[in-house]
């Protein structure tokens, strides 16, 4: 009868465990917060509430393909304090985890970066998985040169997904508290798939989030992939921001039959810029196909761009 009980006892704690250690976890959802949490969103007022890029009021405006690109959450991130042991991250994406190309860890995962006290900023790393709701977990997190909230923390965003829902947790009694999103100007990026994050394996190493580490300044993403095309309507709406400073990375998606539109639509759409804003405008050329060396024609598609896109800066 005493091993019986001992079996018994055995069970009912490896069952009750995990109720357990769940009610440990207190929640917390960004979009519940009286302020805005979410940085990397140009129209934070028009975006509450979502995980998106582009407000609503544009979709129908500009074109399908970038509307649809701009539901993922590529470039976003959120920061808080907290001196927990454990950092627990939970949420919903309306896409598929994956693509043929790019791991689920790139398309639909998170990244968690926690800065010191002293400024030093240093990857987290931890477990995850990816079912109806995603999971990431950070655990044994150890404190060096904190201040007394513990480390500022940056949680970035999936880059090639539509976040529905998203919680932040830790173990209840220990120190959490969001960060409003950051006030300044901000660089904003306008580009391709390269901007939008392909193919990074993590989105932390997404360029425009490695520059916004760099360089603590706020970072706008709007890449989209296949879909940076110099549109009117997409420079339309980048004259609303009061920006310090505007990328123009399109060509990659100005090739071959593209090419011959360069020119009017990269000058229409600076002189839209200008006519708003004094901020610095930087084109920037195509950098070339990784094939170039062994195919003529690669190296001619994008060489023959950044052709016309020199044509376009002279005549700026």
């Amino acid at each position: 009868m005493r091993n019986i009980g001992l079996v018994l006892s055995f069970v009912l704690s490896c069952l009750l465990t995990p109720l357990y250690t769940q009610a440990e976890i207190k929640w917390h959802n960004p979009q519940t917060q009286d302020v805005s949490v979410i940085n990397g969103q140009a129209w934070p007022d028009a975006l509450k509430g979502t995980y998106q890029r582009i407000p609503e009021s544009q979709h129908g405006i500009v074109p399908d393909y970038v509307w649809g690109n701009s539901l993922h959450s590529a470039g976003l991130n959120i920061k808080f304090y907290s001196n927990a042991p454990e950092i627990r991250v939970r949420y919903t994406v309306a896409g598929s985890f994956n693509m043929p190309h790019m791991p689920s860890t790139g398309v639909s995962g998170v990244d968690l970066y926690a800065t010191d006290g002293n400024g030093v900023t240093n990857i987290c790393t931890g477990k995850y998985s990816f079912k109806d709701t995603i999971a990431f977990t950070y655990s044994g997190l150890t404190y060096k040169n904190m201040h007394n909230r513990g480390s500022e923390y940056t949680l970035f965003l999936p880059p090639f997904n539509r976040v529905t829902w998203m919680e932040i947790g830790v173990p209840d009694g220990n120190e959490f508290a969001f960060i409003p999103r950051i006030e300044e100007k901000p660089i904003v990026v306008y580009g391709t798939s390269i901007t939008h994050g392909g193919c990074a394996s993590r989105p932390g190493m997404i360029w425009t989030n490695i520059v916004h580490r760099n360089l603590r300044t706020p970072v706008i993403n709007l890449g989209f992939s296949g879909s940076g095309r110099l549109d009117s309507s997409v420079f339309v709406l980048l004259s609303t921001i009061d920006a310090k400073l505007f990328i123009i990375d399109c060509i990659p998606n100005m090739v071959n039959d593209r090419t011959a539109l360069i020119v009017k639509r990269m000058v229409d759409g600076v002189k839209i810029l200008r006519s708003k804003s004094n901020a610095p405008i930087l084109i920037v050329e195509h950098d070339g196909y990784a094939g170039e060396f062994t195919s003529q024609q690669e190296a001619d598609r994008y060489k023959n761009s950044n052709i016309e896109c020199k044509k376009a800066y002279e005549a700026l």
